[in-house]
């Protein structure tokens, strides 16, 4: 597992990863509103079953909302989805999220793989992305 063997530091001001800081940075400059509240999603790792379903566990103690995800179309890893979910995304919230995934994965024999955001409507809107009703 890389995740941790590899050198990581935080940068400032917000004491995110600097690769995900990077990522932040980029998905405001896209033209994400940063309190707008949208969904977010940290995704997590596992090489069997047992890690993943400990993990699962608990971040069910802890109440943070998630989902096992099964082995499926070839990928033979477990994951686990943790969910933000109409949330405000200040970075305060993003780092958060991040580092209970990486704290649960670490604790579970996983990986954190990384996180990601959804545009909300309007940004969407502004773009003109033709949003498609009754799906």
């Amino acid at each position: 597992m890389g995740l941790f063997s590899r050198k990581r530091r935080r940068t400032e001001p917000y004491g995110l990863w600097s690769d995900d800081a990077q990522q932040w940075e980029t998905f405001l400059a896209r033209g994400a509103d940063a309190g707008a509240e949208r969904n977010l999603e940290v995704s997590l790792s596992f090489a069997n079953e047992e890690g993943a379903r400990a993990a699962a566990k608990e971040l069910g103690q802890l109440r943070e909302p998630g989902e096992l995800v099964p082995p499926s179309h070839g990928v033979e890893e477990w994951g686990i989805l943790l969910y933000r979910r109409d949330a405000v995304m200040v970075p305060d919230v993003l780092r958060e999220a991040i580092d209970v995934g990486e704290r649960i994965a670490e604790a579970h024999g996983g990986e954190c793989e990384g996180w990601t955001a959804f545009y909300t409507a309007e940004e969407k809107a502004a773009w003109g992305v033709e949003l498609l009703d009754g799906l």
